[in-house]
């Protein structure tokens, strides 16, 4: 099921992603970042944890 078919409306979405269900962490000691599962939401992208996980974005957020 593509992402874009599970629309999350705004109140129910996690604050720590947004709703993306990943967040980018960048380690002091390592040069490049990567996307880990929110740990907020396990994943799913809403406040309540309840779903299926998001799909992982494919670009980190500072190359745009």
């Amino acid at each position: 099921m593509a992402q874009t078919d599970r629309q999350i409306s705004e109140k129910d979405r996690c604050p720590a992603c947004k709703g993306a269900g990943w967040t980018w962490w960048l380690p002091e000691e390592e040069p490049q970042g990567k996307w880990i599962v929110c740990r907020e939401c396990i994943g799913t992208g809403r406040t309540d944890a309840k779903g299926r996980k998001r799909q992982k974005p494919e670009a980190d957020p500072e190359a745009t």
